[in-house]
């Protein structure tokens, strides 16, 4: 893991070394992943157009099961379900995957984040303590530090790292045999007038209280413009899909609270370039539209599947030969019975031969 923490923290490094600022650095990075992630962005909007493409037949199939709950039937309605997205190369948990990698990438950048000498200027920990031990020898209070051995954050230190006391640092460093520290090799994490508001938690009483609400707002209109976008399989759900997406959002806020700021600001860059690649793909791979027409026409190819009059009949007799239980009966289909037939009688057509043809006129008086 610390290997993985440090290959990211020198990306990160050298993006805040060419940019001149940690923040420019985070939105070189996300769009560094957004790139990275191109490919199954596009895998999850075939996806969707997969799902468009089934979604007449799947609400067929619903359709057909409607009203009937107990467990049998609905095991069938559901394996018919996974038969149509099995023949149609439809997986409803391929759309998962993005999510899946952006997490451990967020888990990383917390690392790094809050631990920039160590992941990104690549200080070692025998540097860490004699850094720690020399600023709380100056009277500095610095937590973490215990019997000479640094365990908190580097961003601890960073806020102390100044032209004021560098050279007495850099002495400590020298004779502990490592080398010298410079001041312009640490990521700029000033914000706001700041010089370290990227690497603390944002509070209601700072300016840092933009990020959480930024976050909260972004995620909603990305939410908006994806369900606008992209195919939604539960549309008749427009209440609970509304309330799902108002908690998703305040979740992101309140986890914007408890990281540093610096996650908060790239997540809020990679809400901004998902709606951007989102608009793109829409563009480019539109949706097919759902009409009416297709889903009487599923109603229609579904309706004829159903079991067979001769199928439920013999299902039926040999039901009847043993006791039932409430659900058997529910599957048992619609009864068919010999008398609701009307038989057909068959008239015979005329002959010259009949009785009528043969009879007399009968002739005026």
């Amino acid at each position: 893991m610390s290997f993985i923490n440090k290959f990211f923290g020198t990306i990160l490094g050298f993006f805040d070394q060419i940019t001149g600022h940690y923040l420019l650095a985070l939105l070189i990075f996300a769009l560094l992943v957004k790139i990275i992630m191109l490919p199954f962005g596009i895998k999850q909007q075939k996806t969707s157009i997969k799902q468009a493409h089934v979604r007449p037949r799947e609400m067929a199939i619903r359709a057909k099961y409607k009203g009937r709950t107990d467990q049998p039937t609905q095991q069938k309605m559901q394996q018919e379900i996974m038969d149509l997205y099995q023949k149609e190369g439809y997986s409803p948990m391929s759309g998962c995957l993005p999510l899946l990698i952006q997490m451990p990438i967020l888990l990383i950048l917390y690392n790094v984040v809050i631990s920039p000498l160590k992941y990104i200027c690549g200080y070692t920990e025998e540097m860490l303590n004699v850094i720690a031990t020399h600023l709380a020898n100056a009277g500095t209070a610095i937590s973490g530090l215990k019997d000479g051995v640094f365990t908190g954050r580097d961003i601890d230190l960073v806020k102390h790292l100044t032209e004021s006391n560098v050279d007495g640092i850099n002495e400590a460093l020298t004779a502990a045999g490592h080398a010298a520290i410079d001041l312009a090799e640490l990521p700029n994490l000033s914000l706001f007038g700041d010089p370290t508001a990227l690497a603390i938690q944002p509070s209601f009483l700072s300016i840092l209280v933009l990020i959480p609400i930024l976050n909260f707002g972004i995620t909603l209109l990305s939410m908006f413009i994806n369900k606008k976008l992209t195919f939604q399989p539960m549309q008749e759900q427009q209440g609970n899909m509304l309330v799902m997406n108002i908690v998703m959002a305040g979740m992101t806020a309140f986890i914007a609270f408890q990281v540093p700021a610096a996650i908060g600001i790239y997540w809020l860059f990679n809400s901004i370039l998902g709606i951007i690649q989102q608009l793109i793909l829409a563009k480019t791979m539109p949706l097919p539209r759902f009409t009416e027409e297709e889903y009487k026409a599923a109603i229609r190819e579904y309706a004829g599947k159903g079991a067979s009059k001769k199928e439920t009949v013999q299902k039926t007799r040999a039901a009847l030969a043993r006791p039932l239980d409430e659900d058997e009966y529910a599957d048992l289909g619609d009864y068919h019975s010999v008398y609701d037939e009307k038989p057909v009688i068959e008239e015979p057509a005329p002959t010259n031969d009949s009785v009528v043809g043969k009879a007399p006129l009968k002739k005026k008086k």
